[in-house]
């Protein structure tokens, strides 16, 4: 098959010899392509590529899996680290109760609970950044996919749309 100069650098950029040897990793750098190319060549490559649709499906689904393991793997994380700053609290506590300490150890407890506090707040921001870069990772990939089955929808309407056109001026 003969391609364009564009259709050459396209497939060049994306390591492959045709379109129908997209890969999944290779559709994530392909969408990322999509605003840059010919809206022709965007049109060519993706009806060479049948299965544009399954991939990006199950790219999708992959990449859920992957944000649902980090976030199990997270949780796992948080609950043991604070099961651990509650433990430290409670041990502390214990030491407020005793009624034979002087004001000065008793203001050092207070202390070390008011840190451990601190870094309650700490892990909890960190965790929260965490997952907002998770989510937008992941609202990344849908935009891609989305955008570039967008681009497949409106190029196959524009094409249906002047091919009608076409016979309803001829008519």
């Amino acid at each position: 098959m003969a391609y364009t100069m564009t259709e050459k650098k396209v497939l060049r950029k994306l390591g492959i010899s045709d379109f129908k040897h997209m890969t999944k990793d290779k559709v994530i750098k392909f969408a990322t392509m999509l605003p840059y190319m010919d809206p022709e060549v965007a049109k060519k490559a993706l009806e060479q590529f049948p299965a544009f649709k399954d991939l990006a499906t199950e790219l999708v689904t992959q990449y859920k899996n992957a944000v649902d393991k980090a976030y199990e793997s997270n949780n796992k994380s948080q609950d043991a680290f604070f099961a651990a700053c509650n433990r430290i609290i409670d041990s502390l506590h214990k030491e407020l109760e005793d009624d034979n300490i002087d004001s000065e150890e008793r203001s050092r407890i207070e202390d070390k609970m008011i840190d451990v506090a601190a870094m309650i707040g700490e892990k909890d921001s960190e965790n929260k950044n965490f997952i907002m870069k998770i989510i937008g990772a992941g609202a990344l990939v849908v935009a891609l996919v989305g955008g570039t089955a967008a681009a497949i929808l409106g190029a196959n309407s524009n094409a249906s749309s002047s091919d009608d056109d076409d016979k309803n001026n001829k008519a």
